[in-house]
């Protein structure tokens, strides 16, 4: 998945922003299924959407958090993957989270990898935490009810598998707790590949502000349990509302 960087950067930390990224690509984009492509969404953006320039500028920057780098994704092919369907019906909202042809399309759709460095010390560079980053927008009312499935799946679903290729791939889902306050809703879990035991758990956390959505996939470059520090999804909420104020 190329990302294209973020040129306000040192060229030196650019490159080491990619390339840990690179590195952590097979993880982030284990519940995307990332790396065939993907469709793209409703080609006409409904009355009432954030529509593509608006999304588009409200994407977090490097300027908008302290300690935090952001390089956006150089096509939305990279951030979602193909349509797959789980072989538990009460998983398939957990799987279309991150595929480019969900239940509910979105209208538009950008994203990016973002680096937190605000736990890195000398001792513990296995702190940064990053993720890959999807924010959409729906139809009126479409987002409410793609965050009330999501929170019903991952209520009720514990695990699931999907083929890809011809190959079956098992997964393995848990809650985990988001902070009250990020949005207008928030469901967070963790999702793993049960192939790859801790190195394959992603925290996954989606967050509805509006008609619009931010969900983020997670993990620590040591691969450790992950979090994502919530200054990053409240500033990306702030940013999403005032895009559709005047939608």
């Amino acid at each position: 998945m190329p990302i294209r960087a973020d040129h306000r950067l040192p060229a030196g930390r650019r490159l080491r922003l990619a390339a840990t990224a690179a590195a952590l690509l097979p993880v982030l984009a284990l519940a995307a299924g990332c790396g065939g492509g993907g469709g793209n969404p409703g080609p006409v953006v409904a009355s009432g959407a954030v529509g593509t320039a608006k999304l588009t500028s409200a994407l977090l920057t490097s300027s908008d958090v302290p300690h935090v780098q952001v390089l956006p994704a150089g096509a939305k092919q990279q951030l979602l993957g193909n349509a797959q369907k789980a072989d538990v019906a009460a998983c398939q909202p957990i799987v279309d989270q991150w595929s480019s042809q969900p239940k509910h399309p979105r209208q538009v759709y950008t994203g990016a990898m973002v680096t937190d460095t605000t736990d890195v010390t000398g001792k513990d560079k296995g702190a940064k935490a990053i993720s890959l980053t999807v924010i959409a927008s729906y139809k009126p009312g479409v987002a409410t009810a793609v965050m009330n499935e999501l929170a019903a799946a991952v209520a009720a679903c514990h695990s699931y598998g999907v083929v890809r290729g011809g190959v079956t791939s098992h997964f393995t889902v848990r809650a985990a707790t988001a902070p009250a306050g990020l949005g207008d809703q928030q469901v967070a879990y963790v999702i793993g590949d049960t192939s790859k035991g801790a190195a394959g758990e992603v925290l996954v956390t989606v967050v509805r502000a509006g008609d619009t959505t931010a969900a983020y996939e997670t993990v620590r470059a040591d691969h450790k349990p992950a979090q994502l520090r919530g200054t990053i999804p409240v500033k990306q909420v702030a940013k999403l509302r005032d895009a559709a104020k005047d939608a």
